[in-house]
């Protein structure tokens, strides 16, 4: 039972404060202080080129209208124009893409620049050479046409492109604004974001200004001096990331009633508190919070951040994630298995597969952990009712395959890649994982999302990863944590 007397104390919107590091906010400011840049550089050179590359997601008509058009510059280009049609990235890159799942593509390869005409990238170089007075290019991938005399970087936060897909953003220069935002998601994540990370990972040390896009027309403008300055200071301490809650139709009350955030929604499924990949972090630099992604830290300074051991074994990546997982007064989360490493790096191109463990961080007197086989189960007999059930002719008897095991607080369960599992309702589970990136659900109660559509159901994956050995006594004796009584 909740504690009615217990104040929340969770850190819904923490900010790292940062020393020494002034910013500026709005165009109004934004715009004198790159105008004196500007100035500087065309006493010294006789004209300018200024960059402003940025990631998609942030709003190009309103750096457009708000910015590049009040700069009085002689030539204007935007990024697109040396972009490829659509109709030709999609040829390109549909591999990584796979248009048939909703869900997984595979892992892309390559660089930014294979998304732009090379003879347009030539001619729009040549264009610049000829013109004087301030030029400006603009736009993803800017930096491929003209390494500038000032570049700027226009950042964004992978939680809030997420959000602007729901709202209609397309994917880069696709036009797709009304497909579902599951499958923007996989564009994103299998192609673009691949490439963009790479790319921006190239500027860092070459930038001279960041500008924070994440509020519309209130972006936020850092030296890249006080840019890389403050991710050296955040590498040295503890900092909270800025949590990312997410509703789900099996959504529990926990979140909502002990930490205290978003007691407005209908529920709360899921906590982001340490998925680096997703989240951002705040700083305080002078008066105004700047908003940078979390693995802006991990690409500037993976080894101060990460420790050298983990960055060459990971590379740019932080392995372990956090999460709350919260069926409390919900539902069951889906059956699920998560892909082994052989079959990640054969099918996705990833280099890890995906481990985790369920931290009992409280119970009620029917929680349950589903985790791992019946004694004597055969795969093939499991996926060929799976499948019928998929049919909608039958209801899958979870019974009969999966071991239900009653969990109460504190209690602990390991689940390495390939064991069939899920938190049974009633539960609130702290989620310690290594992450790849896949979730393959088996069953999901025949249950239907927002969108009025089955889940993804990813039984083609999940055939190929459960562990068949994982079962019975097996499961009670390796995967369920032991906690003798130590000391009274």
């Amino acid at each position: 039972m909740f504690n009615k007397e217990r104040a929340p104390n969770f850190e819904a919107n923490p900010v790292v404060k940062i020393s020494d590091i002034n910013s500026l906010l709005g165009y109004d400011q934004i715009i004198d202080e790159i105008s004196k840049a500007i100035e500087v550089k065309k006493k010294e050179n006789g004209k300018v080129c200024v960059v402003i590359d940025c990631y998609h997601g942030v709003d190009q008509k309103e750096i457009l209208d708000n910015l590049v058009s009040k700069l009085d510059a002689d030539l204007m280009i935007n990024s697109e124009q040396a972009k490829y049609p659509e109709e030709i990235i999609f040829d390109k890159f549909k591999k990584f893409i796979v248009p048939e799942d909703r869900t997984y593509g595979v892992f892309s390869v390559g660089y930014l620049t294979e998304f732009f005409n090379n003879d347009d990238v030539i001619s729009l170089r040549e264009e610049i050479d000829h013109t004087d007075g301030v030029i400006i290019i603009y736009g993803v991938g800017a930096s491929i046409i003209h390494c500038g005399d000032i570049l700027i970087y226009g950042n964004i936060a992978r939680q809030e492109i997420k959000d602007r897909y729901r709202k209609g953003l397309d994917n880069w220069g696709a036009e797709n604004y009304d497909e579902e935002p599951l499958k923007k998601d996989k564009r994103g994540t299998f192609l673009e974001w691949r490439m963009m990370d790479k790319h921006k990972r190239s500027l860092f040390d070459k930038l001279d200004y960041m500008i924070d896009f994440n509020i519309p027309m209130k972006p936020v403008l850092i030296s890249a001096d006080g840019y890389r300055n403050a991710i050296i200071q955040v590498s040295k301490r503890p900092f909270s990331p800025v949590p990312i809650f997410i509703k789900s139709i099996w959504g529990g009350k926990w979140i909502q009633k002990v930490l205290g955030v978003h007691q407005d929604w209908e529920n709360v499924g899921w906590g982001m508190t340490g998925i680096l990949d997703y989240q951002s972090i705040k700083l305080q630099c002078g008066g105004n919070i700047v908003e940078i992604p979390c693995m802006d830290l991990i690409y500037y300074k993976p080894k101060q951040f990460l420790g050298k051991k983990t960055y060459y074994t990971w590379g740019y990546k932080c392995p372990l994630h956090i999460n709350f997982l919260d069926t409390w007064h919900g539902g069951n989360l889906s059956l699920q298995v998560h892909p082994l490493t052989s079959y990640a790096f054969d099918v996705f191109n990833s280099s890890y597969g995906h481990h985790e463990s369920y931290y009992i961080l409280d119970s009620s007197d029917h929680s349950s952990v589903y985790l791992g086989l019946k004694e004597g189960i055969k795969v093939s007999n499991m996926v060929e009712e799976l499948l019928e059930a998929q049919k909608g002719t039958e209801i899958f008897d979870d019974s009969k395959y999966v071991n239900n095991i009653p969990v109460k607080k504190h209690d602990h369960v390991f689940i390495p890649s390939g064991t069939v599992h899920a938190s049974g309702e009633g539960t609130l589970v702290l989620e310690i994982d290594a992450f790849c990136f896949a979730t393959f659900k088996l069953w999901d109660w025949g249950r239907v999302d927002y969108d009025g559509k089955p889940r993804p159901i990813n039984i083609d994956h999940g055939q190929y990863n459960i562990e068949e050995d994982f079962q019975g006594e097996w499961v009670y004796d390796n995967l369920v944590a032991k906690q003798p009584l130590v000391e009274k």
